[in-house]
């Protein structure tokens, strides 16, 4: 928690501001007081959000969810204006950490309180059902434990169940999904249509990272964790014996054999009362969350500790002739915000790799969770990284890509043969765009080239190139440059042993990153850069 700085607000609507509980890429939570001095939680988005009409509709879909859920497992709505210029949501601050920070700060947690959060979750559904809502995020960070119980927060993108056709609201396309990869259901990361009993399969999966610390889907990258979620059993030995019939059935694959909440909670039977539902760690975070809030009540006077906006980070400039004892320049570049991940069109069913899968420069992006609710989920934070070569003309806009396509298309201008059809993959989301293809020798029994191409979408061209290369610059830190390409704005190869391959290239344009992989021993840098230059032509540029 920090205090506004003397450029920020003081009111927002009819509350008056306290403090920043939080930002990131897409908005902030603020602390503020009612009239009668009741504590709320405001979440604001940016500005340049805000002339997007369609997330300002999709904001106005968030508040007319949040409303229709009871405030007894959620955080209750008080206050909301969507047409404001810069919109916002007030709800009822509601104190306590999340469950994602409980088992990060303490370890995991004991088979009894599993079952009373297991409850909890159990009846916050039910209630979330009940309202005709699908959560569609619900993970680790969306749960407060709180000294009442369970609250499940975040319901920014939540759909009603009934009554709203898909094309009808244009805030999705076919074959998008908005969801967290290591807690979607199958059916959402195949972007099929879905209903409440995907918010179970994600309850399973948050029972299992209660018990492990982490879900049981997860993989070495979001495509290999999607897969997963799609095809995997998981491995549930660390779930006692006691729950591990429960979370095998909350995990099936078809929907149809998945329990309701209801039968959930008959399934778990009832839970003991108690004052302190929690483990010391829980309270230990009530405590120093009060403190906080202490400290931002009671100063006189408020200290620019926090932006008043945001707002990314510029560029960086141009790279300096280095010092002669230097060959690499150090700046700061812009927060990775936490933005929503991707849908993903699965690829068809096939075995699973048998060797590692390789793991393409990860991209740091999840779904970005502002907190309605008091505790913001995930807040950006700098990374110091290399100024990298640009190619850029100087004072124009940086390129904007606004989709990329399938690998069939998308592979047919690469020097490259023996594509494997099979592992071909491709997912979208209203952020992001993803496309991986593989190429491999039958002869050597293994992949000999994989490329990925990566778009951040979703906000103005300037917001989707700084947030694409905030990213990128943070992977950057551990490769090595690559001055003078010719092409891009920035390019830099992994560290020698850092993967599978001989060579990974991987080069940043705007909002788009292509990512050569060549397993090619005796030398294959010039191809990689001749592979990289030719992904960047079947990719179609935004227009307008």
């Amino acid at each position: 928690m920090e205090r506004v700085g003397p450029a920020g607000p003081t009111h927002v609507g009819p509350f008056k501001v306290a403090g920043v509980l939080g930002q990131g890429g897409m908005g902030r939570v603020l602390l503020c007081a009612g009239p009668d001095g009741r504590l709320v939680a405001v979440k604001q988005v940016l500005a340049h959000f805000a002339d997007d009409e369609g997330f300002r509709a999709r904001f106005r879909r968030e508040v007319a969810a949040s409303r229709k859920v009871s405030g007894a497992y959620t955080a209750a709505v008080m206050d909301a204006d969507p047409d404001a210029p810069t919109p916002w949501l007030a709800s009822v601050f509601v104190s306590g950490p999340s469950l994602g920070a409980v088992v990060k700060a303490d370890g995991v947690l004991e088979e009894a309180v599993v079952h009373r959060l297991a409850a909890g979750l159990a009846s916050a559904l039910a209630e979330i059902h009940r309202a005709g809502l699908i959560h569609r995020d619900l993970k680790p960070d969306n749960v407060l434990l709180t000294e009442d119980g369970v609250r499940v927060i975040d319901l920014g993108i939540a759909r009603v169940t009934e009554g709203e056709v898909e094309g009808d609201t244009g805030l999705t396309r076919t074959g998008w999904v908005i969801g967290s990869p290591s807690f979607m259901s199958p059916e959402q990361a195949e972007s099929k249509p879905l209903t409440p009993a995907s918010d179970v399969f994600s309850l399973g999966s948050m029972l299992v990272m209660a018990f492990t610390g982490s879900s049981p889907f997860a993989g070495a990258s979001t495509l290999r964790t999607l897969y997963d979620v799609v095809h995997a059993t998981p491995d549930l030995s660390a779930v006692p014996e006691g729950l591990r019939g429960i979370v095998e059935r909350c995990l099936a694959k078809d929907p149809a054999d998945r329990p309701t909440p209801a039968q959930l909670l008959e399934l778990l039977g009832p839970v003991a009362p108690a004052g302190r539902q929690w483990p010391p760690a829980v309270y230990r975070m009530l405590a120093a969350q009060r403190a906080d809030i202490d400290r931002l009540l009671s100063a006189d006077t408020a200290t620019a500790v926090a932006p008043p906006e945001p707002l990314p980070e510029l560029a960086p400039e141009p790279e300096p002739v280095p010092e002669p004892e230097l060959d690499e320049v150090v700046e700061r570049a812009p927060a990775v915000p936490e933005s929503a991940p991707p849908s993903v069109v699965p690829p068809r069913p096939v075995s699973p790799p048998t060797e590692p899968s390789p793991t393409p420069p990860r991209r740091r992006s999840r779904t970005v969770a502002l907190v309605a609710a008091g505790v913001l989920v995930a807040t950006g934070v700098g990374v110091a990284a290399y100024t990298l070569d640009r190619a850029g003309t100087e004072g124009a806009g940086p390129a904007a890509y606004a989709d990329v396509p399938a690998c069939q298309k998308a592979t047919q201008p690469l020097p490259l043969a023996a594509r494997d059809p099979q592992e071909d993959f491709h997912s979208a989301s209203e952020n992001e765009a993803h496309t991986m293809c593989s190429w491999y020798d039958k002869l050597a029994g293994r992949r000999t080239a994989l490329v990925r191409w990566d778009v951040k979408r979703g906000g103005d061209d300037s917001a989707n190139a700084k947030l694409q290369q905030g990213g990128f610059a943070a992977e950057a830190v551990d490769g090595r440059r690559v001055n003078n390409l010719g092409f891009g704005d920035g390019a830099y190869w992994e560290s020698a042993g850092a993967t599978e391959w001989t060579c990974a290239l991987s080069v940043r344009h705007g909002n788009l990153v292509v990512w050569v992989g060549l397993y090619q021993p005796g030398g294959c840098e010039q191809k990689a850069k001749e592979i990289a230059k030719a992904a960047l032509k079947p990719v179609p540029v935004k227009s307008g």
